[in-house]
């Protein structure tokens, strides 16, 4: 998520460039029955080979099993998973009659989030080979287009159809290209290697100077209909109404630039601008400036393969305690209520 400051806040996740052409989520109720499954099996043919394909980044198979950060399994579970989940879900619909590999759909259904601040514990793990966990794969790839071509198809595709959990499942998939990317990013620079399929956004200049802005005040409405003609998870629908009173907001997302004087004053040091919670973070990761930050004589920026020299007008890309700890200090730099936006705002 990217947040501007504001009076109302900062922090930002910045997008490092799309490096293949995904095919846009499709529509659930338009169209012919026949048109909609050759659609749904190229939005899940491209969905699925693409994140396959990132983990063409891993420079060998020991960088499978190594760890990117402490608190999540190595990158061998994530390649499994998102495989795994479709079968799940699909025995669980009744659309599959049998499990494909019952090993791996119980080695890699469970442990997706941070399980703890620490470590998790290794010795209940017996990893398949990456051969094995590709080759699952490409079972799993073709039982699902022989549903997609078999499954009888009525639109519109809603909660009931049995093409929900298929759907589910390529959205699922969605998500974890971009928290694996992640973990990849987080890996060990000696164990990946750049791909020119995925090569980042090189584009860079001089950071904007920022100021705050009038955002005027309104009525919002948050919620997604049942109606919907798109996917959606369970906690996108219904319906929250409120009135926002106007607010100030930072022109720009908060750059590298921007945040680089909240690291030069000693902000990762300042127990005062961190919330409780925050500090033990904090501690815990023995923060002193944001993840992708390295230093090497000037400041550099790691992105999912490489360094490079830091792109100063990027977007900076910090958590909810980093973006909190920020707005903290500028609120005493400012003398402004600098904070983070509510939700409706």
């Amino acid at each position: 998520m990217t947040l501007p400051i504001q009076e109302n806040s900062p922090s930002s996740l910045g997008s490092l460039g799309a490096p293949l052409a995904l095919r846009r989520t499709p529509r659930l109720d338009t169209g012919t029955p026949h048109d909609k499954r050759k659609e749904i099996a190229l939005y899940f043919t491209n969905t699925f080979d693409t994140y396959t394909r990132l983990f063409d980044c891993l420079a060998d198979d020991a960088g499978f099993y190594q760890k990117s950060i402490p608190l999540r399994h190595p990158l061998i579970f994530y390649l499994g998973h998102t495989a795994t989940f479709f079968v799940n879900k699909l025995v669980l619909a009744k659309l599959l009659p049998e499990r494909i590999d019952p090993r791996m759909e119980s080695t890699f259904a469970v442990g997706v989030d941070e399980m703890s601040w620490d470590d998790l514990n290794d010795d209940h793990y017996d990893w398949p080979t990456v051969a094995e966990v590709m080759n699952y794969r490409n079972k799993v790839r073709d039982r699902v287009l022989e549903l997609i071509d078999t499954l009888p198809m009525a639109l519109p595709i809603n909660w009931e159809s049995p093409w929900w959990p298929i759907v589910m499942g390529i959205e699922h998939e969605r998500i974890h290209l971009e928290t694996s990317s992640v973990l990849i990013r987080q890996h060990d620079l000696a164990r990946v290697r750049p791909q020119p399929l995925w090569a980042p956004n090189r584009e860079t200049g001089e950071a904007p100077a920022n100021e705050l802005i009038t955002v005027p005040g309104g009525d919002i409405r948050i919620g997604k209909p049942y109606d919907d003609a798109y996917y959606g998870w369970d906690n996108e629908y219904g319906e929250h109404k409120a009135s926002v009173e106007a607010f100030k907001a930072s022109q720009f997302l908060v750059s590298n630039q921007e945040f680089l004087e909240f690291v030069e004053n000693g902000g990762y040091e300042q127990d005062a601008y961190w919330t409780e919670e925050g500090r033990s973070w904090r501690q815990f990761a023995e923060a002193k400036h944001p993840t992708f930050w390295r230093w090497h004589n000037s400041w550099h920026l790691r992105l999912m393969t490489e360094e490079v020299d830091m792109p100063w007008d990027w977007p900076v890309e910090v958590n909810y305690h980093e973006a909190k700890a920020f707005c903290e200090w500028k609120r005493e730099q400012t003398g402004q209520p600098i904070r983070l936006p509510t939700e409706d705002e």
